[in-house]
Formats: structure tokens, sequence, C-alpha cells
């Protein structure tokens, strides 16, 4: 089952990610997350997917979550709307910004397709690969993914912020403007022989509204900042820990107290 995918692929570097693309596995992360509103399911914004141990998390803006903490939250797992998972609950990850929701199992014979962790990036350095931008947009009675050619840019404010910002520009005037928070961004790497590794299509970042408008690095004007998944590998890693180990108590540095069988501390007498 293709994902339904639309892309402007007029220059060199669109054409590469469009080529790449069009019936990507890991595309088929991307659903629509809607809210039940009365009879009617209203559009949230775009959601990713993500599974690990056989744990689902969804991860998106956290800003497109806020007004609707009271709301039953769906993810369409079919783009015309007709079969869905609810969402179980969600939270704030620990960087601002960062929404995860605990999802229901999604069945196997639907468009959409969770992502292993494995195709989730560590970093949000693209290191030059093809990368765009997969967002979900409304189309007739259903939806469907858009995928947004950018350049990618690293900002350290003119070198007066010690926080490496990541900056993504649209490659075609079409997308310029566009909506995309809650967004994911994907990076195609090429092979890596050194490493043994064939060609990859990952996961990299989420897209947020970039409000400082200061840099402009390409011609056209930025279309979003980027944040990294840390949050996303985190989660899905300390469930699958908590579900399969005993919890843990966390144990502060100066306060173990250990017993030296009647022998002398040989530390007494010194500072910490």
């Amino acid at each position: 089952m293709s994902a339904r995918l639309s892309t402007e692929a007029p220059s060199c570097h669109a054409d590469t990610v469009h080529g790449r693309d069009r019936d990507s596995d890991e595309l088929r992360a991307v659903a629509p997350l809607v809210a039940v509103v009365g009879e009617r399911q209203q559009l949230i914004g775009p959601i990713t997917l993500v599974e690990n141990g056989g744990k689902t998390i969804g991860v998106t803006s956290a800003e497109l979550l806020r007004p609707h903490h009271n709301s039953k939250l769906r993810v369409l797992v079919e783009l015309d709307g007709s079969r869905h998972v609810d969402v179980a609950g969600f939270g704030l990850g620990r960087y601002a910004g960062v929404g995860l929701l605990d999802l229901k199992p999604v069945p196997a014979d639907v468009d959409v397709k969770p992502l292993s962790l494995d195709r989730v990036c560590a970093t949000t350095d693209t290191r030059g690969a093809p990368a765009g931008i997969v967002s979900i947009i409304p189309i007739g009675g259903g939806y469907e993914r858009l995928l947004i050619p950018v350049y990618v840019d690293k900002d350290d404010g003119g070198g007066m912020s010690d926080t490496i910002m990541h900056l993504a520009s649209p490659i075609e005037a079409a997308h310029n403007g566009l909506e995309v928070e809650g967004a994911m961004l994907f990076a195609w790497f090429p092979p890596n022989p050194a490493l043994g590794r064939p060609p990859e299509t990952l996961a990299v970042a989420i897209a947020y509204p970039y409000r400082a408008r200061v840099a402009k690095p390409r011609a056209l004007p930025v279309l979003a900042e980027l944040i990294g998944l840390e949050d996303l590998g985190r989660a899905l890693i300390s469930q699958q820990e908590h579900d399969t180990r005993p919890e843990l108590e966390q144990v502060v540095t100066g306060e173990i107290d250990e017993d030296l069988g009647g022998e002398p501390d040989p530390l007494a007498g010194f500072e910490e």
C-alpha cells in the first residue's frame, strides 16, 4: 500500500527528494491527528508515530495539543478517515514544545505504519543530505501527506549564542509560508561504506514556527525551526524498561552510607 503523497518537484534538490520518497515506508508514519467534536473530526495537525518493543508513541507540537487538553483525540490510520486509533493520553516532553501521545495499538493492515526507533536520528544535523518536511493537508473528504523539500542550515546567532539552531527553508516558492507546526523533517542519507550502512531514510526533527525571524540563510524566508527527537527516544526506551525491569530508586552522590566493618574511615577529616 503506497503512501498518498503530494509534492512540488521543479528543482534538482526537490527531484532528489521526490524520487526517493513517493513510496517510502518511513513517510507512512505521518498521520492526521484529529479531535472529535460532536459528530465531526477536526484536524489538529500532523503527528508522527514511532514504536519500540511493542509500545507506540506519537510526537507533535505541544502547542497544537494545548487547546484540546479535554478533547477526545484520534489518529487517523487511513487517510480517508475510515479507520482510526484512539489516543490513550498525552503529555509534554522534557524539551519545551514537544508533545508526546500514548497510542492504542495500530493495526497492521492500514496506510499508517509507525517508524521503528532505529529510523529516528539522534541529531538534527542532516550533514547536507536531501531533506523534506512531511505534513498533512485536507483534500476532498480525506487527507494527504505533503512533502516540502527544504534546505537545513545551522544558525548560531552570529556567534552571540551558545545554542545552535537548525532552520529549514523551503526550496520552492510555492511552499513559502506554509503552516508546518508539528510536522516531521526526514532526511535521506547516502550509504556509508566505512560504517557498513546502506542508504537510510530517517526522521530527524519536528518543525516549529520560527518566531525570531532574524536569520535568512536562503533566498526564501525560513519556514521552520527544528527541534530534535531526544524526548521521543527517551520516552520509548524508558517505558520499555519500566515494563520489563523493577523500579529503580535514585541515589544522590554523597548520600551513600557504606558499612566499613568497624574500620576507620580513610576519608575522615577531609572536606567534600
